[in-house]
């Protein structure tokens, strides 16, 4: 297999965890060249993160035509973060890699777009369709015949059942559980370890188990 150049977006925790994703995968098979981050951090730029350059920018991805490309930003606070680097990048689909770590099991009938990092010990089950620029972080499980919309987030030891829908932007916090059938809408963010039985709308934020809206959750206190 051809060994092909790789930068990273981002220098922080989620890019990092990719970096080392790739590592593994090069212990077996030699698959990429990392040359480095790229991070619009003035602080960052110049210097080694995990052994590796930061090499400037975001916009700099242009000096590096011949290199493959992932961003691996992730913020439960701007969740519409990685959609607007992607934007800014502005670069054919073809040049963006999907990164899975070995240890990950991923069901010959799933489909997994481009831009996507499924980190350690990632499960996809047959029939899921996870969109472009996803990020499932590690120990997610993700059920039978889910649908994740482009740039969607897992931290850490979510567990997504079957059948449901994630739209765009949608983070799911570390140790959520969403019920089977449930529609997560865009731009929405669950919380750590809440526990989602209903759809959750548009934009809104859930917490707890049952999980509810926090807008509900301030009527109730008043």
């Amino acid at each position: 297999m051809t060994v092909e150049d790789l930068i990273v977006i981002g220098a922080g925790g989620a890019s990092r965890e990719i970096a080392w994703v790739v590592e593994e995968i090069n212990a077996s098979e030699s698959r990429w060249n990392l040359l480095g981050f790229l991070d619009d951090d003035t602080e960052k730029q110049g210097k080694l993160v995990d052994g590796y350059p930061v090499l400037g920018p975001v916009q700099a991805a242009s000096d590096y035509a011949a290199a493959r490309l992932i961003v691996g930003v992730a913020s439960y606070k701007n969740r519409g973060v990685r959609r607007r680097i992607v934007e800014r990048l502005s670069v054919p689909r073809d040049r963006f890699a999907t990164i899975v770590a070995p240890t990950a099991h991923v069901s010959k009938h799933a489909s997994i777009g481009r831009g996507c990092a499924l980190l350690h010990r990632v499960v996809v089950a047959h029939n899921t369709e996870i969109g472009d620029h996803s990020l499932i972080s590690s120990a997610c499980v993700i059920g039978h015949d889910a649908r994740f919309a482009g740039y969607v987030t897992l931290a850490q030891n979510a567990t997504v059942s079957g059948s449901t829908r994630l739209e765009a932007d949608v983070y799911i916090g570390g140790g959520a559980t969403i019920r089977d059938g449930v529609t997560v809408g865009e731009g929405s963010l669950v919380g750590l370890g809440a526990v989602v039985f209903r759809d959750v709308a548009k934009g809104d934020t859930v917490v707890g188990n049952p999980a509810k809206s926090l807008r509900a959750r301030r009527h109730e206190n008043e």
